[in-house]
C-alpha cells in the first residue's frame, strides 16, 4: 500500500528519515565538539567550526525551489530526491574514512562536514516535502512531534552512542558507524512508494496498480511559477512576520550548544564521555517535549506551545545564569544540560506546525522550507555569534547565558501579529 493510504508506514519512513539526519547533528554537535573541547579548543573555534559544518541547512532556501520544480516523476514528487540525497551521504561519509586523524586539520574537518551536510540539508527538504504531500492536517501536529523526537533518538545515537564509540575504538568507528545505520535506513525510501501507480525505480513496474494506472505528470514545472507563487505567500503580515521570527527564534541555541561544551570541559572539569552520555539522555527528555507539544499543538494552538516551550528555554537560561555558583554542583549542572532541550522542543514543534498551517499555493513546500532555513540561519547565527561574544566583548559565561535567554524571550512579541486566519481568508478566496 502506498504511504498517501498508509498511516502505519508514514509513521515509519518518516521518523526513519528524521533519524538519519539527527545522527550526524548528533556526532558534530555533541559528540565530536566536547571531546575537542577536553583537548583544549576555544569557543571561537568550536563556535566556527559547528557554524560551518551546519551552514549548509540554511541552503535549504535554494533545495526547495529545486525539489518543487524538477522530479522523476514515475518515481513520486519526492523519493527520488530522498534517495539520492541519501546516497550521496553515504559517499560523503566515505570520504571521511580516508582522512586519517580526524582532528589533525580542523578546517579540513569543517568543510568535510560542510559537504556531508550539503546532502543532509538537501535529504530533510526532500522528507519534509513528501510529508506536506502525504501527511492529512489534522495529523500534522503529532507527525511533526514524532518525527522531530526521531530525530531526537538519531542525535542521541550520534551524541552519547558515538561518544562511547570514540573512547572506545577512536573517531574513523564512529564514522564508520553512521555509514551502516544510514544505508539501512536508505532501505526504507527504496521499498515504499508515495501513491498508487508509483515506480520503486523509473524501470520498474508501478506498484498498486496495473501499467494503465502508472503515475503520469511533469518531470519539470516552471521556476516563474514558484516565484510567484512565494510573492503571494509572503505578502501577507502574517506569513512575512513569522518569517522574522523564524530568523530570530533559535539564534540562543546556537550561543548554547557552544558555550556549554567549553564550560563543561574546560572550566566544570566534565570528561567529554561526560557531558556526551549526560547530552545524549536528555534527548529522552528532548522526545517527551517533541510529542508533547506535537499533540498539544493539534489542541491548543501553536502559538501557546511557542510561547511555552521557547519562553521555558530562554527563562532556564536565565535561572542558570543567577546561580553560578551552583553550577559545580553535580545536579544542577546536569539538571541543566538535561532540561534545557526537551523545553526547547516542546516551543520547536509548535513552530513546525505553525510553519505548515501558513504554508499555501502550490509551492507549499517551498515555503515551509524557507521557514525551517530560516531557524537555520538563526541557529548558525548564533554559533558564530559566541566568538565575539566570548572573546572579542568579554562576556562571562553568566553573561553569556543571561544574554542567550534574553534573545529566546524577546521574539516571543512577534507571535501577536501571527494570525492563522489571515492565511485561510486568502487560501478560500
Amino acid at each position: 500500500m502506498a504511504l498517501i493510504d498508509n498511516r502505519k508506514h508514514r509513521l515509519i519512513l518518516l521518523p526513519a528519515l528524521y533519524v538519519a539526519q539527527g545522527m550526524p547533528w548528533g556526532f558534530m554537535t555533541i559528540a565530536l565538539i566536547s571531546y575537542l573541547a577536553e583537548r583544549g579548543i576555544g569557543d571561537t573555534q568550536a563556535g566556527k567550526l559547528v557554524g560551518l559544518a551546519l551552514l549548509p541547512w540554511t541552503f535549504k532556501i535554494v533545495w526547495a525551489p529545486l525539489i518543487d520544480t524538477v522530479t522523476i516523476r514515475s518515481m513520486g514528487r519526492r523519493r527520488s530526491w530522498i534517495i539520492g540525497a541519501e546516497f550521496l551521504m553515504a559517499v560523503s561519509l566515505l570520504g571521511f574514512l580516508t582522512m586519517g586523524d580526524l582532528t589533525g586539520n580542523l578546517r579540513l574537518l569543517g568543510w568535510m562536514f560542510f559537504i556531508h551536510n550539503c546532502f543532509a540539508s538537501l535529504q530533510d527538504v526532500s522528507t519534509d516535502a513528501l510529508a506536506l504531500d502525504i501527511v492529512p492536517p489534522n495529523e500534522r501536529g503529532r507527525t511533526n512531534g514524532l518525527m522531530w523526537g526521531s530525530k531526537m533518538v538519531g542525535k542521541a545515537i550520534g551524541g552519547a552512542g558515538l561518544a562511547i564509540v570514540i573512547d572506545a575504538w577512536g573517531l574513523t568507528a564512529a564514522v564508520f558507524v553512521q555509514l551502516a545505520v544510514l544505508l539501512l535506513i536508505m532501505l526504507f525510501p527504496l521499498l515504499m512508494v508515495e501513491k498508487p501507480g508509483d515506480r520503486r525505480l523509473p524501470w520498474s513496474r508501478p506498484v498498486g496498480s496495473d501499467d494503465s494506472r502508472q503515475t503520469t505528470g511533469e518531470n519539470f514545472r516552471s521556476f516563474d511559477k514558484v516565484v510567484v507563487d512565494l510573492l503571494r505567500s509572503f505578502s501577507l503580515r502574517t506569513t512575512a512576520v513569522f518569517l522574522i521570527f523564524g530568523v530570530m527564534h533559535v539564534a540562543a541555541q546556537g550561543i548554547v550548544e557552544i558555550v556549554t561544551k567549553t564550560l563543561y570541559t574546560q572550566q566544570l572539569k566534565w570528561s567529554f564521555v561526560e557531558v556526551s552520555q549526560v547530552a545524549g539522555l536528555a534527548v529522552f527528555v528532548e522526545m517527551l517535549g517533541a510529542l508533547g507539544g506535537g499533540y498539544l499543538a493539534d489542541r491548543l494552538g501553536h502559538r501557546k506551545v511557542i510561547a511555552t516551550g521557547l519562553g521555558g528555554y530562554g527563562l532556564l537560561a536565565i535561572v542558570f545564569a543567577i546561580f553560578p555558583e551552583n553550577w559545580s554542583t553535580s545536579w544542577f549542572a546536569a539538571g541543566y544540560l538535561f532540561l534545557n532541550p526537551g523545553i526547547l522542543a516542546f516551543g520547536i514543534v509548535g513552530f513546525f506546525a505553525m510553519a505548515m498551517r501558513l504554508s499555501w499555493t502550490k509551492s507549499a513546500a517551498t515555503m515551509f522550507t524557507i521557514y525551517l532555513t530560516t531557524a537555520n540561519i538563526g541557529h548558525v547565527a548564533g554559533n558564530w555569534l559566541v566568538g565575539p561574544l566570548r572573546d572579542e566583548m568579554g562576556f562571562s559565561y553568566e553573561q553569556t547565558f543571561l544574554f542567550a535567554g534574553l534573545i529566546a524571550i524577546l521574539p516571543l512579541l512577534l507571535l501577536f501579529l501571527v494570525k492563522s486566519k489571515d492565511v485561510d481568508l486568502v487560501r478560500d478566496t
